[in-house]
């Protein structure tokens, strides 16, 4: 080979090199690398004094990060007198700033999580730098805690702003003072403020618009109003952040599947909840429902079975259909589209679940079983479904089949089901009819459902003593239990799987039978709520009993 020939490959090869160094990509190989990074060392360090108003920020990291993520994670606050400029290697954040500091001013750096690693992990928790130019620290801090998913803790920001007398929603629409997150476990800290009144509040922007709107998630304090006091007057704020819930649906799509079966598509998931009470109007004349489905494959969709056909290009709109914050809403209105042509419309695996919704059957529920399908069907035969116990040799278990809807029947036993006990189900589908279905149905389905031993269950026993009734929640996995708590009475929760538990209470002030987060005024109250400090374990065949629950 050539010398010039070896020069160029070598050139080549070099620029290769370079090109695949600069750019920032994921690594690919080994195991999955799911540790958060986090920073070794800054200059200045925190809580460092007198420090040079030229001053220079460096920070060192424990792994390579992406560098475009930086911009967005870095805030400082009060805002630099000129801009700044952020330089960064791999592992390393440089800024500079255009102007000196101000003299005898407390500087606060925070970078929040949006800063990550190769891999997209992003850092635990809000990192904070606080340094002076001056002689002192700011003493003021604000301390608290989020309580929710881990969505709503990973998502949304903590806004803090000078401004106390403000409408939230005007508030939103400007630059915040101070923006920071919880970490994982929901708790916040943010020191070295000027002690003095602030207002704060979370807010995860779904459509990062800077406005509060309805199907964002909101909270904050009892008073969005707070004060910024040293640690030795610390108060510990609570936020429930909650879905500001829409003032109307919005219809994206309603069209015609088959004659009399309507597709409508909203900007609202749909829950099964939703369809119990739901309406559909045309041209102003409600039309009844024989039955109504959700769309596996599209969380917005819903399948009306009408017993009106619709006309072309009528106005429809729906009515009170419950949203997944539990109000009940209506609907703008859309032209409806009639079909030229039908598709073939075919059966999914029906979904068989306890009347309960759920996949196990508890001992205090009833025992019966929803059938439900994706297009309206009939049972022609009582023998078209079947159930047999499989600890007793598959003896079929009586039973009576009858319809709830077009879309849903229910069987229910002529006995109640034993505990502890798994039940196969099966479906003839050669005794079933569908007026929609072009194709005749000659196949079996089949599935299990399950009943929970009575023998794993627990109890708990709550008390409290205060002077306003609680409307609590009891929350693990696969189990959701309400109940009302009034000062002095103990309330018995029987019958709950063994397992861990949270426990939440508000006071429903306004009556509306959920927790209200508050207006958009800082003055206006949000409801006071408690969540019991650690969580409950209950025992099988135990009764666990909190004592009294003392209220923070």
């Amino acid at each position: 080979m050539s010398r010039s020939i070896s020069s160029k490959m070598l050139i080549l090869i070099t620029l290769i090199f370079i090109w695949t160094c600069a750019n920032e990509r994921a690594i690919t190989g080994g195991p999955a690398d799911k540790t958060a990074p986090y920073i070794l060392y800054s200059t200045p360090e925190n809580e460092s004094v007198n420090v040079d108003p030229a001053t220079t920020i460096f920070i060192k990291f424990s792994e390579q990060m992406k560098k475009a993520t930086f911009a967005a994670a870095v805030q400082i606050w009060p805002r630099p007198p000129g801009d700044y400029e952020l330089k960064s290697d791999w592992t390393s954040l440089k800024i500079t700033f255009n102007e000196p500091l101000d003299k005898d001013v407390t500087y606060l750096l925070t970078l929040d999580k949006n800063a990550q690693d190769l891999r997209g992990n992003g850092l635990e928790s809000t990192y904070v730098l606080a340094f002076s130019t001056g002689a002192d620290l700011n003493a003021g801090r604000l301390v608290g805690y989020i309580h929710g998913p881990n969505a709503i803790r990973k998502n949304g920001d903590l806004l803090l702003y000078r401004q106390f007398d403000t409408p939230l929603n005007e508030l939103r629409a400007l630059p915040a003072d101070y923006i920071f997150q919880p970490d994982d476990d929901g708790k916040f800290e943010l020191p070295y403020l000027a002690e003095r009144s602030y207002t704060l509040f979370y807010h995860w922007d779904r459509n990062r618009n800077k406005r509060i709107d309805d199907d964002d998630y909101f909270g904050r304090p009892e008073q969005a109003a707070v004060f910024a006091r040293s640690d030795s007057l610390n108060q510990e704020h609570k936020i429930w952040p909650h879905l500001r819930p829409l003032s109307q649906l919005t219809l994206l799509d309603a069209s015609e599947l088959a004659e009399q079966l309507v597709q409508v598509r909203i900007n609202r998931p749909v829950t099964r909840a939703a369809l119990d009470q739901l309406e559909l109007v045309a041209q102003r004349t409600s039309i009844p429902i024989l039955g109504a489905t959700t769309v596996k494959e599209d969380e917005f969709a819903v399948h009306l079975n009408t017993a009106l056909p619709i006309a072309d290009n009528a106005q429809v709109w729906l009515k009170n259909f419950q949203d997944t914050s539990g109000f009940m809403l209506n609907s703008d209105t859309l032209n409806f589209k009639a079909a030229p042509v039908y598709d073939t419309l075919n059966f999914e695996s029906m979904e068989v679940l306890w009347l309960s919704g759920t996949a196990k059957r508890y001992p205090a529920e009833s025992s019966s079983m929803l059938i439900r399908g994706n297009l309206p069907f009939t049972f022609k035969s009582d023998s078209a479904f079947s159930v047999v116990d499989a600890k007793l040799d598959s003896v079929e278990i009586p039973g009576l089949l009858q319809k709830r809807s077009s879309m849903a029947w229910e069987f229910v036993p002529d006995t109640v089901l034993a505990d502890g006990h798994s039940f196969q189900w099966q479906i003839e589908t050669r005794f079933m009819h569908s007026a929609v279905n072009y194709h005749a149905l000659d196949s079996l389905m089949h599935g299990e459902l399950a009943t929970v031993s009575i023998d794993s269950l627990g109890s708990l026993r709550v008390l409290y003593r205060g002077s306003e009734i609680l409307e609590c929640e009891i929350n693990g996995e696969q189990v959701k239990r309400s109940f009302r708590l009034e000062s002095g009475t103990a309330q018995l929760l029987e019958q709950l799987p063994a397992q861990q538990y949270t426990l939440s209470a508000y006071v429903d002030r306004n009556g509306d039978g959920r927790y209200n987060s508050g207006g958009l005024g800082p003055v206006t109250g949000a409801e006071p709520f408690w969540i019991y400090p650690s969580k409950i374990r209950v025992r099988a065949r135990w009764e666990t009993d909190l004592g009294e629950w003392e209220l923070d």
